[in-house]
């Protein structure tokens, strides 16, 4: 069971570091698994290689003492190491807070560590100060909280906040208990207090790996969902191509022919016949326009780059949607950052911010509130459009953004919007996320990489 839940936590360590390397608080999250995996490396040589080993003593008269030595040094790195990597995974996850500060905090943290390094004796027997050691640990766990907590809680992008949320879930609970059972409870002699930690640990990684399918992290089910709806427009625009080749012929033929009749009834003087020949000639070209209109928004789309001012994109599709909200009594509440400029297609974007205000106002019958908002993460520069209309059930949110989903009834929609919106967010190297509450309201949130923001724009040059 040991050497179960000591690949469980490296495994775990493993997965941290593959989700963003070159991120330096995602290596000290890696770093404090990895450290943490050694009091249970330590376990496993003392209670399944120690006394599997002992027919090799008389052989090797060092194996003994070796063993003993390295289980003593990895539960003293554990024991040292734990509350450091814990604690500088929260320093350098706070974006406000100076790259000098925050090297400044590492190498002072580093002190109550060297200090037991000099006052402990590691070799034969393992002898730590509990006493001491809770001293300095406390306040690092308690800072280290206390860090994490208000990141989560000042935390403006939701994707990042989601993210944060479910780090604090798996990291604060569970450390919060070895810390107890592995420094508080030995304090009281109670040194077999760290086994329960194989259950809270064991826990950790199975609720790791629901968050991982159900929420997306580690990137699982956003490549899932992406791969899926990648393959459905792909077929769409493929099939939409066919299928518009065919109807076009088709409508060609029906229109000759249509125009043909229509003539000789003009001729004859057929009033009756004529006007019908004018309805079905009206029909064909609905029809026409209609397979113009869903291919247009299927088909695949090519990007017209350049450097967009998002805030004034903002601002002029909630200018063109001004009649619409005054009609219904809605407020608009625009929160934008000026500075906010990307290199992008200025068309497509637009086209897109206006599709999800009209859906919103859409969505609010008669009064409500229209709230467009426009700001920059560390990761992604954020558009969010929120409304208090009637909201999205749970059993449709899963297949909003498929094409040809609507639940709208009225016959001009034909559930490509949110399909096109996606399609060019991807097109972007960006992501749509939609939160809907029933009866409360809609979000729809678009996030832009920060590779694409131009921290200053051509008229400040």
């Amino acid at each position: 069971m040991i050497i179960t839940v000591l690949i469980a936590i490296w495994a775990f360590g493993l997965l941290l570091l593959f989700t963003d390397p070159r991120r330096l608080s995602t290596r000290w999250a890696s770093a404090t698994a990895f450290i943490g995996g050694l009091g249970y490396f330590a376990a496993v040589i003392d209670e399944e290689l120690y006394p599997l080993l002992q027919g090799y003593v008389q052989q090797y008269p060092l194996l003994n003492p070796g063993m003993l030595f390295v289980s003593s040094v990895s539960s003293f790195i554990c024991q040292i190491g734990l509350p450091y990597t814990f604690l500088m995974f929260a320093v350098h996850s706070c974006d406000f807070m100076p790259n000098r500060v925050k090297m400044i905090i590492q190498y002072a943290a580093l002190l109550p560590p060297l200090l037991m390094l000099v006052i402990t004796p590691i070799y034969p027997v393992l002898q730590f100060d509990y006493w001491i050691m809770v001293m300095w640990v406390t306040p690092y766990f308690l800072c280290t909280c206390v860090l994490l907590i208000y990141l989560y809680w000042t935390e403006r992008d939701p994707m990042v906040k989601k993210s944060r949320f479910i780090n604090n879930v798996l990291a604060i609970l569970p450390l919060l208990f070895v810390f107890i059972s592995i420094y508080v409870m030995r304090i009281f002699d109670q040194y077999d207090a760290w086994r329960y930690n194989i259950v809270i640990v064991s826990l950790q990684f199975i609720l790791f790996l629901a968050i991982s399918v159900k929420y997306g992290l580690l990137g699982v089910k956003l490549r899932i969902e992406k791969r899926r709806l990648d393959s459905t427009l792909r077929a769409m625009t493929s099939g939409a191509s066919i299928l518009n080749h065919t109807i076009k012929n088709e409508l060609g033929k029906i229109n000759l022919y249509a125009d043909r009749i229509q003539s000789y009834a003009s001729d004859e003087k057929r009033n009756e016949m004529n006007e019908d020949m004018t309805v079905l000639l009206q029909s064909t070209q609905n029809i026409m326009n209609m397979v113009n209109r869903i291919q247009g928004q299927i088909q695949d789309i090519v990007l017209k780059e350049d450097i967009v001012p998002l805030h004034e994109v903002v601002t002029r599709v909630l200018q063109d949607v001004r009649p619409y909200v005054e009609k219904k009594q809605i407020e608009v509440r625009p929160h934008l950052d000026e500075k906010a400029w990307i290199k992008g297609d200025p068309v497509h974007l637009r086209e897109v911010i206006a599709n999800l205000c009209q859906n919103a106002i859409e969505a609010m019958h008669q009064g409500g509130v229209l709230t467009v908002s426009l700001y920059r993460s560390k990761k992604h520069l954020v558009v969010s459009v929120a409304d208090t209309g009637v909201g999205i059930s749970k059993e449709n949110l899963g297949n909003v953004l498929d094409p040809f989903f609507t639940t709208k009834k009225n016959g001009q929609n034909y559930g490509l919007g949110l399909s096109y919106c996606y399609n060019v967010m991807q097109k972007h190297q960006g992501m749509l996320e939609i939160q809907s509450v029933k009866e409360q309201g809609t979000t729809v949130y678009l996030y832009f990489p920060s590779k694409l923001v131009v921290e200053k724009s051509p008229r400040e040059e």
